[in-house]
């Protein structure tokens, strides 16, 4: 049992880390240390079916109290037509004079603006003038209902883009103060990380480098490339600290979240690690940590600094260009600091620079082109600001879930809490991506064990709120959304959880079958008043309300062979059903009336599949 929940909970804390784990499998001893090396591989083959199904309506019916107004305005206009039906109703013959008369008075005026606006005849010429209203007229093309099914075979995790194999060679001095890192992996991903980056939001199909077009499956040469390691470092005696300086690409996670997406086996769209809290990054650069020594008054210190070295090689002698390069290195730098109490707790908090610009390598070239375009800069983000905490009064004295002694501890738990306040100087700039430019973000997640590893768990709770263009939720097969929010972006709030629990089902045989169910649910409200776009119209829209709701979950079986290697398959379901109602408002063609007419929209997706998948470490 207990080498069960070390598998699993090694597999939990992420693969960042587990070149130092499964390294030890295998070494060479050599005068100056230790070499140690691994390999290990994923892929997960689904098959299954998709149903799409959007409907767009346009209402050319009025509500009653519209249809009043409408009426009000029309008169108080001096529409001939209008007038000639009022003068009727107060026992003219249509000419006006008795209704030039009677409506001086307040409450004929209203009376008989109420009998037209219920009059049949009237509403009908009414409903008449808003069929032909432009503004109409380009909303009611945007009607739809459409239903699209198909079925489809794909490779998955996406951030492996399908199956990720990689080898892993770590080098150690036998004193442990000067070493190596290093991976390398046959993943279709990496082909863009570095020089040439990837668009993480692209679909496989669509996955292309926008500058050049090359993509993973036209040129062999790219498809195995630097994985998340490739750094030399050495480390410092400074007592009462260590300084730990490395230089190159690397991935460093002493502050990092804990509770993962367990490898993205379960439905989708559930939290990571970097959700609750953000491992150091450097793409390729240098990294600078201080940790306090065991026994000294700084124990349980750590501080952290990194950056990026690209950009200043071809900065000439010019001020203008060498201020753009310095601005683009500063946009890298990422720092932290956390303090941890064995046992009890751990406390951190860190700044993440970051810019919209072309030459941050982190994004695709094209992720932000919209909004430089539309002239934002890198001085209209400058990155974010994360705090955290994590509960370890439940892992039994240990720094982690992964190093608890389940003989002590069988029912071990850890805690962690994150939020995130990112410092976007512009508030124009949020609509261009709702998920990053937030206005703050909180990511509560828990994992632990139940009865030494009878029950694995682990789950997150998440929300967060910020402003956006709702074309990004809306969006009708047209390549772009229902309604178009630039400049004037709706209020989002952002909110879910998910969770995951495995059990061993022959706890007293080999402990090697296990059952699994996750679950995920997302909710997103918006709500909006003002200009907006459609069909390339200016309209006025009030009081537009969207939900999104998105379902996930999954059963699945998986069986374990050789140490942490794992076999699974499963049944799971995806739904995703979003829905906007709002009044767009018409009056500008109705004289003084304030009329508007209905507009929905909702969309389902639902996707049906049976996941097949298998990880190795060796």
């Amino acid at each position: 049992m207990k080498k069960f929940v070390a598998g699993v909970l090694a597999l939990a804390m992420g693969f960042g880390a587990f070149a130092q784990e499964a390294g030890q499998i295998g070494s060479l001893a050599t005068s100056a240390g230790k070499i140690s090396f691994g390999a290990w591989g994923r892929s997960t083959f689904n098959i299954g079916n998709v149903q799409n199904t959007t409907k767009v309506e346009v209402s050319t019916k009025l509500s009653d109290k519209a249809y009043y107004n409408t009426v009000a305005g029309l008169l108080m206009s001096s529409d001939p037509t209008m007038i000639a039906a009022a003068d009727m109703a107060c026992g003219g013959n249509g000419d006006g004079s008795v209704w030039s008369v009677a409506s001086a008075d307040a409450s004929t005026f209203a009376a008989v603006t109420k009998g037209l606006s219920e009059s049949s005849a009237v509403r009908s010429g009414i409903d008449a003038q808003v069929s032909a209203d432009p503004s109409v007229m380009g909303l009611k093309a945007l009607e739809m209902d459409d239903t699209e099914t198909e079925w489809y075979a794909s490779v998955a995790p996406d951030w492996s883009y399908g199956c990720r194999v990689g080898f892993w060679i770590i080098g150690r001095t036998n004193d442990e103060r000067w070493g190596f890192d290093f991976n390398l992996d046959s993943d279709a991903a990496a082909l863009f990380v570095g020089a040439q980056n990837y668009d993480s939001n692209s679909s496989v199909g669509a996955l292309k480098e926008k500058s050049n077009g090359l993509s993973y499956a036209e040129s062999g040469k790219y498809a195995v490339a630097i994985g998340d390691q490739a750094k030399i470092w050495g480390i410092f005696d400074f007592n009462p600290i260590d300084l730990k300086v490395a230089f190159g690409k690397m991935r460093e996670q002493e502050l990092r979240g804990s509770i993962g997406d367990f490898g993205q086996r379960e439905s989708g769209d559930v939290k990571s690690e970097d959700d609750i809290f953000t491992e150091m990054w450097p793409v390729m650069g240098m990294f600078v940590s201080a940790k306090g020594q065991e026994g000294t008054a700084l124990e349980g210190l750590y501080a952290a600094v990194d950056c990026d070295a690209f950009g200043l090689v071809s900065a000439k002698n010019e001020e203008k260009e060498l201020t753009t390069k310095l601005s683009t290195l500063a946009s890298t730098i990422q720092g932290g600091v956390g303090y941890t109490i064995p046992g009890l707790a751990q406390v951190k908090a860190q700044f993440i620079a970051d810019s919209i610009e072309e030459g941050n390598k982190k994004y695709s070239k094209a992720k932000y082109q919209a909004a430089r375009d539309a002239g934002f800069g890198w001085d209209d983000y400058a990155g974010r600001f994360e705090f955290g905490i994590d509960w370890l009064g439940f892992a039994g004295g240990a720094t982690g879930i992964g190093n608890v002694d389940l003989d002590k501890t069988p029912n071990a738990n850890l805690i962690e809490l994150g939020v995130k306040v990112p410092l976007v100087l512009n508030k124009d700039l949020r609509q261009y991506d709702p998920e990053k430019f937030y206005d703050f973000y909180a990511c509560l997640g828990t994992m632990g064990v139940i009865q030494k590893g009878f029950i694995f768990y682990k789950g997150h709770i998440w929300g967060g709120k910020g402003e956006s263009n709702l074309s990004q939720y809306t969006d009708i097969g047209t390549g772009s959304g229902l309604l178009d929010y630039t400049g004037n972006p709706a209020n989002i709030v952002m909110a879910g959880f998910d969770a995951l629990a495995e059990v061993c089902i022959n706890p007293f045989g080999k402990q090697n079958n296990f059952a699994g169910l996750s679950f995920n649910y997302n909710i997103t409200l918006a709500n909006a008043d003002g200009k907006c776009k459609a069909m390339g119209q200016e309209l006025t829209v009030n009081d537009l309300n969207m939900t999104k709701h998105c379902f996930g979950v999954e059963v699945y079986l998986k069986h374990t062979f050789a140490a942490n290697n794992y076999f699974f398959i499963g049944v799971a379901d995806r739904l995703t059903v979003a829905k906007m109602e709002g009044t767009v408002d018409i009056s500008e063609n109705f004289g003084k009336a304030k009329a508007g007419i209905d507009l929905s929209y909702t969309s389902t997706t639902n996707k049906v599949y049976i996941p097949v998948g298998v990880e190795m470490f060796f």
